[in-house]
């Protein structure tokens, strides 16, 4: 494993005293867990340990760029795969010491032949904008890049013009040809990159054939996408291989290049990691050191995973990958704060305030070492310490930023949720037929089991396991929202909620 030392704002993540490697192949290294464990923060580390010393990227699943195309764009010629692509390529590009830059022809050609089903409509500003984005894959920079990708993206243009040729096919020769009658070296990279293609499925050969096919099925979606996306993540491995093998020797570049996925349960990073493992299943080698992060305990792309302890995983040896693709991941489930974590957290936001000895062992009992719940419950110390409320209670119901702690919390650990008020009534239950009970009895009418078993999946997509005597198996999570229906969520406690809950639930047990 590529070692690194990483740290969150609350807790020592990696700390790795000996550097190693894997012998033979590097695992794909996924860290699991539900929100507030300190997944991303993590991988924000691990690039900003390693931004400046070796190609990193960090793409996160869920941002908004990944959720649609760009305005203007065919949804057939684009999807998340494509965007996060293009968005890992412009990353790792950035130069890096005394390397150079990466670039990347083979991706570059592929993504142009994709963008190109998207085309006839013939909206020139957009298309000048994607091509010219793509383009710039396979250029190392400076000042020369500008002239000569507009003079290949006017040619580009001028080929749509052509009667009686579908555009994909025109837009392709015309690049073709650009490639080859150009003499900068920018040029020559995307030429090799085209011949890349011939060996595409059913090309017989011809770069041409290999780029169409490529568009084409691309834009059929289906298994037809998903073996097209295949195809580019391949050639972005590709192009980082020439890139550690090539004119710049390896030596003199620090370390492999690092991508980073973070929320790869979605779609962006998921079909990059998908394809990834099927190629190394395959036998097909690359160069990459590859961390996720992954909402949850598991996800069925990672079935026959490995799973370790972030401990076992900072030591050599154990670990060895079998003949599934999922098998050549490694699932690393993040270590929550220890009491003396907790106490460090706390008395670090709190200088020069004097922290109530009985806090940071509640604070621990309470969020059970989440780094999240630690740092929030810490801030609020941080400012209601000198107002006088120094109980953990007092500190979950303080004002921060206008809103309850734990009301803040709960944000945090269940994002745009829109049944809060749902969850805090089932927080109550200690199984599924007592939820179901309660729902019928104290939740709008037509919610009832369809809507408690839909409640039950989205805690568990969140990560939050499920328990033998709680329907909200996280007990951190279960008392916040207790809280939430105590206190409503607004300023005055509900009190006739709380005891009628209650009092439903006692009347379900007889």
């Amino acid at each position: 494993m590529t070692t690194a030392t990483a740290t969150t704002q609350t807790h020592t993540l990696f700390d790795i005293p000996t550097a190693y490697e894997h012998s033979g192949e590097l695992p794909f290294v996924v860290l699991a867990g539900a929100r507030g464990l300190g997944r991303s923060t993590a991988l924000r580390e691990l690039r900003a340990a390693y931004r400046g010393r070796t190609p990193v990227a960090l793409i996160d699943g869920e941002e908004t760029r990944f959720d649609r195309p760009p305005p203007g764009r065919p949804p057939a010629s684009w999807s998340p795969a494509y965007e996060a692509l293009a968005v890992v390529a412009e990353q790792l590009g950035e130069p890096v010491g005394g390397a150079g830059r990466i670039t990347f022809p083979r991706l570059a050609c592929g993504l142009l032949a994709v963008a190109a089903g998207g085309w006839g409509d013939r909206g020139l500003s957009r298309i000048c904008t994607e091509a010219e984005r793509v383009l710039l894959l396979s250029d190392t920079g400076g000042w020369l890049a500008g002239r000569w990708v507009g003079k290949t993206v006017a040619r580009l243009v001028s080929s749509m013009s052509v009667q009686g040729q579908p555009v994909v096919e025109a837009i392709i020769e015309a690049a073709l040809e650009a490639f080859s009658e150009g003499m900068s070296s920018s040029h020559r990279r995307l030429r090799r990159g085209a011949v890349w293609y011939r060996d595409h499925p059913h090309a017989a050969g011809n770069p041409k054939r290999g780029m169409v096919l490529l568009s084409q099925h691309f834009r059929a979606g289906g298994d037809a996408r998903t073996h097209a996306e295949h195809h580019l993540v391949r050639a972005l491995l590709t192009d980082l291989d020439d890139a550690y093998a090539g004119v710049v020797p390896r030596t003199q570049r620090a370390g492999r290049p690092v991508v980073l996925l973070d929320n790869v349960q979605e779609a962006a990073g998921r079909r990059l990691m998908e394809s990834v493992l099927r190629d190394r299943a395959d036998g097909r080698a690359d160069q990459v050191a590859f961390f996720a992060g992954l909402r949850g305990q598991g996800h069925p792309a990672l079935r026959n995973a490995a799973r370790r302890t972030l401990p076992e995983a900072t030591r050599p040896g154990g670990w060895t990958p079998r003949g599934t693709p999922s098998s050549h991941a490694l699932l690393v489930s993040l270590p929550p704060l220890t009491p003396d974590d907790t106490r460090h957290v706390i008395e670090k936001a709190c200088p020069g305030l004097s922290v109530p000895p009985r806090l940071p062992a509640a604070t621990h009992r309470l969020t059970g070492g989440s780094p999240l719940g630690t740092a929030l419950i810490a801030e609020s110390a941080r400012q209601n310490l000198p107002r006088g409320r120094t109980g953990l209670a007092d500190l979950l119901l303080a004002d921060h930023l206008g809103r309850a702690t734990y009301q803040l919390l709960l944000d945090r650990l269940l994002p745009n949720e829109a049944h809060l008020d749902e969850l805090s009534v089932l927080a109550v239950a200690h199984d599924h037929d007592s939820a179901v009970t309660l729902a019928e009895s104290r939740l709008p009418a037509g919610f009832g089991a369809s809507g408690v078993r839909a409640l039950a999946d989205r805690l568990a997509a969140e990560g939050h396991a499920p328990a033998p005597d709680h329907f909200v198996g996280d007990p951190f999570l279960r008392t916040l929202l207790l809280l939430r229906l105590r206190h409503g969520n607004g300023d005055r406690p509900d009190r006739t909620a709380w005891r009628d809950t209650h009092r439903a639930l006692a009347t379900h047990y007889g």
